[in-house]
């Protein structure tokens, strides 16, 4: 393993010959691979373009989370910037291998290209996942066998999805509205229950004391929840959007455009106005906090998949499908 690390130092060593002229184009490149970024672009494909595209870009992107985020902890690596040898270029607070960045931008592009079919977007794609990959490795986030781990991820993810998505499709729609509400509740249940094994069966394997000016955020519970709440408010939203709220993302650009706006504009000062709120009332690694991280990340894609599109029915800025 030490052989390892260090042909990734090396290999980072040399990509960090061009800082600091490159610091700017890497970070901005690196964004585009965050939760935050995709908070973005999700809705604007579900409201604007096509929402069966959209949720199934959304469930690739929380299936990947939902993989990857308990890995991390299993496997229990340090990030390059951890060992030493190298500029430390961003922050991160978890473990390293898979790279979420990485994994996430190849399963989220790469589902798009499948659905796409066109050449040029399959192009985007490809330079889209190699310049994530590299910008990774050139901030010191994490070494190539983290990277290449989190595109293994992103493309069973998308074999997956496009292998099994009529199947079960067809059998959650044969359910009723309340059962489709608990599949969604018990697949939250089930990732939390998944993540706690995860902790509770590395609990006796402690990291080595150097790592610990930079593993804030490694063994937290809080990533179990966001992730957790977001799959029960997407699971919930979708399923009441279909009885309830059914749009079609198709229809005149100014009004696409105009729903986007007060859709995005909603979601973010929600997303962010609730962080606030529930910052002030109790602290991340708390049984009460665990429970508002929940609240909140399910919120977001609750008005994600279905408060926003009934704001666009009742506003007149989308069709009923």
């Amino acid at each position: 393993m030490d052989a390892i690390y260090q042909f990734g130092i090396s290999l980072i060593q040399s990509l960090q010959t061009l800082s600091p002229a490159l610091d700017s184009f890497m970070k901005i490149v690196s964004f585009i691979g965050t939760p935050e970024f995709f908070l973005v672009l999700v809705p604007f494909i579900y409201w604007t373009i096509d929402r069966h595209i959209g949720i199934r870009s959304l469930l690739v992107l929380l299936y990947f989370d939902s993989i990857t985020v308990p890995l991390k902890i299993l496997f229990h690596q340090p990030r390059p910037f951890w060992i030493g040898g190298v500029k430390q270029l961003s922050i991160e607070g978890t473990y390293g291998i898979p790279s979420g960045h990485s994994g996430r931008t190849l399963a989220v592009s790469g589902y798009l290209a499948t659905r796409i079919k066109k050449n040029w977007f399959w192009t985007v794609a490809i330079i889209y996942v190699l310049l994530m990959g590299i910008s990774r490795l050139y901030l010191g986030m994490h070494f190539p066998q983290d990277v290449l781990g989190g595109w293994i991820i992103g493309i069973l993810v998308i074999w997956a999805v496009t292998k099994w998505d009529d199947a079960v499709r067809k059998w959650l729609t044969d359910k009723s509205l309340s059962t489709q509400l608990m599949i969604g509740f018990l697949t939250a249940m089930g990732i939390l229950l998944i993540g706690f094994t995860v902790r509770f069966i590395v609990s006796g394997t402690p990291d080595p004391a150097e790592w610990s000016a930079y593993n804030t955020e490694a063994r937290t519970a809080t990533h179990f929840f966001t992730t957790a709440g977001a799959v029960f408010g997407a699971y919930a939203g979708y399923a009441l959007m279909r009885q309830y709220a059914s749009f079609n993302a198709e229809g005149d650009w100014p009004k696409r455009i105009a729903r986007y706006f007060l859709g995005i504009i909603c979601l973010l000062l929600l997303h962010y106005g609730l962080d606030t709120v529930f910052s002030a009332i109790a602290p991340d690694e708390s049984v009460i906090g665990y429970v508002l991280r929940f609240t909140r990340y399910g919120l977001d894609t609750f008005w994600l998949t279905f408060l926003g599109p009934w704001l666009f029915l009742k506003t007149k800025l989308a069709e009923p499908e």
